[in-house]
């Protein structure tokens, strides 16, 4: 699989100057929409088994490992500014107003399976629109056509439906699912502090996922592989991104509706795009922006949305989430932080 590491949408469209508008559908007075996603890192394209170069702080070259996210909500902007939602086909990657996109095609240090999902299929009422909006995240609970309720982010990935079954993709029961999920390996691996034995195992340090509020993985992976360094640091292989919510409470196994102290959702609106002209960039540059992929501080390697995991601050800024409460009872730990997301960003395409 061929990936751009640049998140490209694309509204299928018949009219002119980029306003997307389509014919009558069976259905009704609907128009076909493809919202088409890619991936690329600054101005460099990138496929699994091949070199990133220039990362973080220090400019390191990598490979990419895994590259998932799901996106919510998707909705096509029009003229007055009003989000009019998109209705999903319903298929193996799409399921109520929730899609998964999935960069990885499982060659080189690529992990996860062959198949790809790049493209979100569905349809809006017909009419002139020129801009659109998602948000990366699952929704704790959606209507149905008859309006009972559907609980998508906290369910059991092994009985719920495709795309939320990926047991990959999923924390615990309160926690829910990762959103995002990007890890990379860095040429050189990743130094971590020396382990600590009086601390519990649980994660290359010691620390336990409790201990710095990141949810504990239901998919229990196998450790990275790893080096004792002479000074007694550390060497692991892969540095990762796991977004999603934290600080959750309630019993999702008995159907209770789960809340969490950080949503962690990201909302994304482009007011003005031309698909005809222009493409929505994820730039792995930016994602990695003032983080060194090379050295970790200590907790998770990487960041695993604890709010007191060091790489976890630069990384939310970059999200444009805010990582902790900015006061105390202020309650918006997880929130937007009403910054402009710096990973995604529209260009003309070339």
């Amino acid at each position: 699989m061929y990936i751009f590491l640049v998140l490209a949408l694309f509204v299928a469209v018949s009219a002119p100057l980029g306003v997307a508008r389509a014919a009558q559908d069976d259905r009704g007075e609907k128009q076909q929409v493809a919202i088409r996603f890619s991936l690329a890192a600054g101005g460099n394209s990138v496929r699994c088994g091949q070199d990133i170069p220039g990362l973080g702080t220090g400019g390191r070259s990598a490979q990419l490992r895994d590259a998932r996210l799901y996106i919510s909500a998707a909705a096509l902007i029009d003229a007055a500014g009003r989000e009019v939602p998109i209705e999903l086909d319903q298929n193996d990657w799409q399921y109520a107003n929730v899609a998964l996109l999935d960069f990885e095609d499982k060659t080189g240090k690529c992990v996860g399976n062959a198949e790809t999902y790049d493209t979100i299929k569905g349809l809006a009422p017909k009419g002139r629109y020129r801009g659109v909006s998602f948000v990366v995240g699952v929704p704790s609970i959606v209507k149905d056509k008859e309006g009972k309720d559907i609980f998508l982010n906290h369910s059991n990935f092994a009985t719920a439906p495709a795309p939320l079954d990926i047991q990959a993709m999923a924390w615990n029961w309160q926690a829910g699912r990762k959103f995002i999920k990007v890890e990379v390996d860095p040429e050189g691996g990743v130094t971590r502090p020396p382990i600590t034995p009086k601390l519990a195992p649980g994660s290359a340090d010691g620390a336990t996922a409790s201990a710095i509020g990141a949810p504990a993985m239901a998919d229990a992976p196998k450790p990275a592989p790893s080096k004792v360094n002479a000074d007694g640091t550390v060497t692991v292989s892969t540095w990762m991104l796991h977004l999603g919510s934290t600080g959750c409470h309630g019993d999702a196994v008995k159907g209770e509706i789960t809340s969490c102290a950080s949503a962690n959702r990201i909302p994304v609106k482009f007011a003005s795009f031309d698909p005809s002209r222009q493409r929505v960039v994820l730039d792995l540059a930016a994602l990695f922006s003032g983080i060194d992929l090379g050295q970790d501080k200590g907790f998770s390697t990487g960041c695993m949305s604890g709010p007191a995991d060091p790489e976890c601050g630069p990384m939310f800024e970059n999200l444009a989430l805010r990582l902790k409460e900015t006061a105390l009872d202020a309650n918006d730990a997880g929130k937007p932080s009403g910054a402009v997301t710096k990973i995604f960003r529209v260009e003309t395409a070339k």
